[in-house]
């Protein structure tokens, strides 16, 4: 638990090297802005001086198992304010959603702790504090997988399959997007693009697997095989995305890596197998040995 929350905290940290963030206003009100909360204050040289040292003493804490109801807000409310700060220019983009999701769910379950603690009532699958804030946040983070292919089969009428081969399309607007921004060079994309949309069949097989990848994510949460499983190939998908539309998913990926895939345990684990294989005593065999 305590390498599944440095990986958390690490993420989280991560994202916080964009502050100050060089946004100093909200001009178009998007999320918390729209309700007339103000996260300019977030721009202010002077103030994230202290504010993002004091997020990373808190992020140590957290890793340790101090209070993250306590732990998790200067972090959290980082993450939200640079959020809607970005989305508050006039577009918007969910690049650092995954953390807040997390971080909140982490929070919310540090809440219920100690409500259920005061109250006298054990916490949801006999957990502890620290466990619960885990798998909450193992669930919200796959529970945003399944909302994504629900949306994609409301919005395409059912017919999100049959909408792959334009795929192609969506791939010349990414690479596109990402050259005028970046200067990133669309490299081979191009005939890939084309390459669907000729080749319906070959889209609707490469790229429709990840529908139900997604739409099943929930059976990550039934034991650590299946969480390997999902994460392995969630993790596999986000990577092919990435360099086939310059689409970064880094947030995410490195939550599946310490939430999901967790090879720290998997090794572990292995190395424990091949200890109790070789501590096994051996049975004696009389006739192997010639004994009458």
């Amino acid at each position: 638990m305590v390498l599944m929350r440095f990986g958390v905290a690490m993420v989280t940290w991560s994202s916080m090297k964009f502050l100050p963030s060089p946004l100093h206003s909200q001009p178009v009100p998007h999320g918390l802005a729209a309700w007339g909360v103000d996260f300019t204050w977030l721009s202010d040289p002077e103030l994230c001086a202290w504010f993002v040292p004091f997020c990373g003493v808190s992020l140590l804490l957290y890793i340790v198992g101090v209070w993250p109801v306590l732990t998790l807000i200067a972090p959290l409310l980082a993450i939200v304010g640079q959020g809607v700060l970005s989305n508050s220019q006039g577009a918007i983009h969910h690049t650092s959603q995954v953390i807040a999701v997390a971080l909140l769910a982490g929070w919310l379950a540090g809440v219920w702790s100690v409500v259920a603690r005061r109250s006298n009532k054990p916490l949801p699958g006999a957990f502890n504090p620290q466990q619960l804030g885990l798998d909450w946040m193992r669930q919200i983070l796959i529970a945003g997988y399944v909302v994504s292919a629900l949306m994609k089969l409301i919005d395409s009428g059912g017919d999100w399959l049959g909408n792959t081969p334009y795929f192609g399309l969506q791939i010349e607007k990414s690479t596109g997007m990402a050259f005028h921004a970046n200067l990133e060079p669309p490299e081979n994309a191009a005939w890939l693009a084309q390459y669907f949309i000729d080749h319906p069949l070959m889209a609707k097989i490469t790229i429709g697997f990840g529908l139900p990848l997604e739409l099943f994510a929930f059976l990550a949460l039934l034991n650590r095989r299946m969480a390997l499983f999902f994460g392995l190939a969630l993790y596999a998908f986000h990577t092919i995305i990435t360099e086939v539309m310059h689409l970064g998913f880094a947030y995410n990926r490195m939550l599946l890596l310490f939430l999901f895939i967790n090879p720290v345990w998997w090794l572990v684990e292995f190395a424990r197998a091949i200890l109790r294989r070789f501590s096994r005593p051996r049975k004696f065999d009389a006739d192997a040995a010639g004994v009458p």
